[in-house]
């Protein structure tokens, strides 16, 4: 409790003055804001007060009609403020949800690190700042500002982490099958709440999937993997039943149109991290924001992924002390994966294309990619 209660004053006092006009604004900047709080009004009126298909939608392109499966819908953002818009209103739904999405990815962020580091009662701060880290970095609050709700949706990752490494602890089958499908769970609430994480999830899965047979086939008799493979099973059953509305909304288009997830990158090169923006504060930096705004290369669509440098010189200083221990090993190598992820297809240095091809190149192939078309988000991994 008490580290939630630090996290919403932390929420409190790191968006402010929001709570002082939470009933009358939203924050953005007048572009993707609106479209977002339409979102939640259109989940309340279609599921709610009409009792429609939420993909269905007759009142645009009237009387062609829109199918939203392909569009950031944000259904569980929708669902969630159904009771704050019957009480209140829309604004107040959508600043409240935003608001959430600080407290629990810092919550969330806060019980991961306190599994990882395996000393529950010794660790409340380390664990906290880790939060404090994962909550409030800079691209989170960057996007929040700009009114992407979606992006700023990040709460479920550090919970489905939570329970991958619950399951790879595991020692019975049913902790694992529990683990695993609440794994799931997490994935699938990520999945509805902004498909691009979901997408890096799978990634981060498939990560400890390698780490566990890797250990299996090193010391079989320790590794467990029979039951971690069971639990990961669960986990597919529960993600694949929620995914299915998603999946049937989107079946008539991609039978009319043939597989476009397998055509092009999206946004891919718009929204890639530069790899000099790692070392610059965003353009909202309250102190150094006009350095960024006068930076050689773009910096208004999450180009700017700037930890800290403090962050940054914790985050090596961990890696050091963690290189002779498995756990320490896999983390870093996991974030080292999503820094390159975060690139892009080409690496870029300060607003130049290098022309060095990333994994993120590998990934446009595949047919999931432009699910992944903002490479900057593998960051929140």
């Amino acid at each position: 409790m008490v580290a939630l209660a630090g996290f919403l004053l932390l929420s409190l006092l790191l968006t402010w003055p929001l709570i002082l006009h939470g009933t009358t604004h939203v924050p953005g900047d007048g572009i993707d804001d609106p479209a977002l709080a339409w979102n939640l009004w259109w989940v309340k009126f279609a599921a709610v007060d009409r009792q429609l298909n939420l993909f269905d939608c007759r009142w645009m392109f009237y009387p062609i009609g829109i199918n939203l499966a392909f569009y950031t819908l944000t259904v569980l953002n929708g669902l969630l403020s159904v009771p704050l818009q019957t009480a209140a209103s829309v604004i107040v739904a959508n600043n409240a949800l935003i608001l959430a999405s600080f407290v629990l990815s810092g919550y969330g962020a806060f019980l991961l690190a306190r599994t990882v580091l395996r000393r529950p009662q010794a660790d409340f701060w380390p664990a906290f700042g880790a939060g404090i880290v994962y909550a409030f970095a800079s691209s989170k609050l960057f996007y929040a500002a700009l009114g992407q709700a979606n992006i700023a949706s990040s709460q479920w990752i550090p919970f489905c982490a939570l329970y991958l490494v619950r399951l790879g602890r595991a020692v019975t089958l049913r902790q694992a099958l529990r683990e695993g499908a609440l794994a799931g769970l997490f994935l699938a609430l990520q999945l509805w709440a902004e498909m691009t994480f979901a997408s890096f999830l799978f990634i981060l899965v498939g990560l400890f999937s390698i780490r566990w047979l890797i250990t299996a086939l090193i010391s079989p008799r320790r590794a467990g993997l029979t039951p971690r493979l069971l639990g990961l099973a669960a986990m597919a059953v529960v993600v694949a039943l929620a995914a299915l509305p998603l999946l049937a909304a989107m079946l008539p288009d991609l039978q009319a149109e043939g597989d476009f997830f397998s055509r092009g990158g999206g946004f891919a090169d718009l929204f890639s991290a530069d790899l000099a923006g790692f070392a610059q504060p965003t353009q909202l930096h309250p102190l150094l924001g006009a350095a960024a705004r006068a930076a050689p290369f773009p910096h208004d669509k999450g180009q700017h992924l700037y930890p800290g440098f403090s962050v940054l010189a914790l985050a090596l200083l961990g890696a050091w002390a963690g290189r002779g221990r498995g756990d320490g090993r896999f983390w870093t190598l996991a974030a080292l994966a999503f820094f390159l992820l975060a690139l892009g297809p080409t690496l870029r240095i300060a607003g130049q294309d290098t022309g060095i091809p990333g994994p993120f190149a590998c990934w446009r192939g595949c047919p999931s990619s432009t699910a992944t078309a903002t490479p900057a988000a593998s960051v929140s991994c």
